[in-house]
C-alpha cells in the first residue's frame, strides 16, 4: 500500500512539472510567428491541400507534420493555435523524459523531468511552430522503448514501435536522422558487450531494420517529390561549413540548454569531459551519449556538412546532454561531502538559469513583429501599404497582418514606394539604421523590436518624416 501510494505521488509531481513546462511554453508562444515559423505557413497555405505538402513544396522549411498543421488551423489562426502541435508535443516530452530517469529511480525521473520542463532550449523549441519538437517527442519515445528492451523488461519486441516512432519524427525534422545513428550504435554497442560481434549485428538488425526502412521512406518522400518538381529541393539558406559557426552554435546550444547561455570556449570542454566522467560515476546509457554528444558534432566537422551555425541544429546532443545530466546530479547526490554539495548547486544552478531565460523569451517573445501590426493599426486603423527592405521580412508581415485581421498592402522590390512607412528586419549581427532615406525621403522609426534567445528577427518599422 505504501509502494502504491509512493507511486501514486510520483506521478502527481510529474504531472505538476508537466503543467510548469505546458505554462512556460503556452506563455511563450503569444508573439506572432517569427521568420522561419511564418514561412512555414506561407508555404503550407500555398501547397492548397494535404497532398501539396509533400508534393509541392520541397523546401527544407517544410517540416511536413507541423506544415499539415499549420494549413489544419488555417492561414491567420491565433499563434498559440498555430504552435498547439509544438506546446503538446513538448510538453508530453517531459513525461517521457520522466519516464526514462524513473527506469533508474523515482528521484532521477523528477530531476530528469525538472531538466526538461525548463530548459531554455526545449521551451523555445517548445513554444514556436516548428517540427523539432514533435521530432523530440518521438526521439525520447524510442529511448524509452529501447532502453526498456535492452533491459530485458519488454514482452515483445518493440522494433515496430520503434519503426513508427522515426516515421513520425522524421516527418516532423529529418534530423530525426542523426538520433536514429545514436540510437543504432546504442543498441550495437550495448548487445556486443553480451555476446559476439555476429550476434549483436543480428540482433541490432532486427530491432532497427524497420526503423531504417521507415526512415527510407520518409526520404523517399522528399528526394522523390523534389525530383519530380522543376525547381528540386530548395535551401532557404545555405552556409558552407565554417568553422567559426559551427563552434559557436554548438557553444550557443549547451548553454540554453542547461539555462546557462555563456559564449564562452569552456562549453567545448565541458561536455566532453563530463561524457568521460560518466564513465566513472556509473551513469547508464554510455554508448548513446558518447555517439549523440561527441561523435554527433565531430561527425558534422569531419564531413564538413553546411548550415552548421544553427544551435538547433544540434538538439540531438542537447537531449542527450539533459539526460546525462540529470543522472550526474542524481548520482551526486546521492553521495556525501563535496559530491553531493555540488549536486545541489548544479541544480540549482540550472533551475534558476533555466527560469531567468524561460522569463526573458516570455517577455521578449522573438521580437514579436506582431508589434508592427499593432504601431500600423494606430496610426492608420483602416489598413494601409508599407514598403518592404528586403524579402526576409514578407512572410512575417502576411501573417502577422492575417492573425490580427488588418488590410495591409506589402509594397516589394520599390524602395522608394509610394508608402508612408517602411519596414526593415535584421538577423543577429547586423545593424539596423537609426532612419532610412529613400530617394532623397525621410524615414523615422516609430516602432522596433530585438529578438533575444535561440529564434527571432530585429525589426524597425519606419514613418516618412515632412
Amino acid at each position: 500500500m505504501e509502494a502504491r501510494g509512493g507511486d501514486r505521488h510520483w506521478w502527481w509531481l510529474l504531472g505538476a512539472l508537466a503543467a510548469i513546462g505546458f505554462a512556460l511554453r503556452l506563455a511563450g508562444a503569444q508573439g506572432a510567428l517569427w521568420l522561419d515559423e511564418a514561412w512555414s505557413a506561407v508555404l503550407a497555405h500555398d501547397a492548397g491541400t494535404p497532398l501539396g505538402i509533400f508534393l509541392n513544396i520541397n523546401h527544407d522549411n517544410n517540416h511536413h507534420l507541423n506544415s499539415l498543421w499549420m494549413q489544419f488551423v488555417g492561414f491567420g489562426a491565433p499563434p498559440p493555435l498555430v504552435r498547439a502541435l509544438s506546446i503538446v508535443t513538448g510538453t508530453a516530452g517531459i513525461l517521457v523524459a520522466g519516464l526514462i530517469g524513473k527506469r533508474r529511480s523515482p528521484a532521477l525521473g523528477l530531476i530528469t523531468a525538472t531538466l526538461f520542463a525548463l530548459s531554455p532550449l526545449l521551451v523555445t523549441l517548445g513554444s514556436e511552430a516548428r517540427g523539432y519538437a514533435p521530432m523530440t517527442l518521438a526521439l525520447l519515445t524510442a529511448i524509452l522503448l529501447t532502453d526498456r528492451w535492452l533491459a530485458g523488461e519488454a514482452e515483445r519486441s518493440p522494433a515496430t514501435a520503434l519503426a513508427l516512432c522515426f516515421f513520425l519524427g522524421a516527418l516532423s525534422q529529418l534530423t530525426l536522422f542523426f538520433g536514429f545513428c545514436a540510437l543504432a550504435g546504442w543498441v550495437f554497442f550495448a548487445l556486443w558487450k553480451r555476446s559476439t560481434l555476429r550476434q549483436a549485428l543480428i540482433d541490432s538488425l532486427r530491432l532497427l531494420l524497420p526503423s531504417a526502412i521507415a526512415m527510407a521512406a520518409v526520404a523517399g518522400i522528399v528526394l522523390g517529390a523534389a525530383a519530380a518538381s522543376k525547381t528540386g529541393f530548395q535551401f532557404g539558406r545555405y552556409d558552407p561549413f565554417d568553422w567559426l559557426q559551427y563552434l559557436h552554435a554548438i557553444v550557443e546550444m549547451l548553454g540554453y540548454a542547461l539555462g546557462i547561455p555563456v559564449v564562452s570556449v569552456w562549453w567545448l570542454a565541458f561536455a566532453p569531459i563530463l561524457v568521460v566522467l560518466a564513465a566513472g560515476a556509473g551513469v547508464s546509457r554510455l554508448a548513446f551519449h558518447r555517439l549523440a554528444i561527441i561523435g554527433f558534432p565531430v561527425a558534422l566537422a569531419v564531413l564538413q556538412s553546411g548550415n552548421v551555425g544553427h544551435p538547433r541544429y544540434y538538439l540531438l546532443a542537447g537531449i542527450a546532454l539533459l539526460i546525462l545530466v540529470a543522472e550526474m546530479i542524481w548520482r551526486g547526490w546521492g553521495m556525501n561531502g563535496w559530491k553531493r554539495g555540488l549536486a545541489g548547486v548544479a541544480f540549482g544552478a540550472i533551475v534558476i538559469g533555466s527560469l531567468i531565460q524561460d522569463v526573458d523569451l516570455i517577455q521578449n517573445q522573438r521580437g514579436d513583429p506582431g508589434g508592427a501590426i499593432r504601431a500600423l493599426q494606430a496610426r492608420a486603423p483602416g489598413g494601409t501599404s508599407v514598403i518592404l527592405d528586403r524579402s526576409t521580412g514578407l512572410a512575417m508581415l502576411q501573417v502577422a497582418a492575417a492573425q490580427d485581421r488588418y488590410k495591409l498592402d506589402i509594397i516589394e522590390n520599390r524602395p522608394c514606394g509610394p508608402s508612408r512607412f517602411l519596414f526593415i528586419d535584421r538577423f543577429k549581427g547586423e545593424t539596423m539604421p537609426g532612419a532610412s532615406i529613400r530617394c532623397g525621403k525621410r524615414y523615422a522609426p516609430i516602432a522596433r523590436a530585438y529578438a533575444r534567445g535561440l529564434s527571432g528577427t530585429h525589426w524597425t518599422l519606419y514613418e516618412l518624416q515632412p
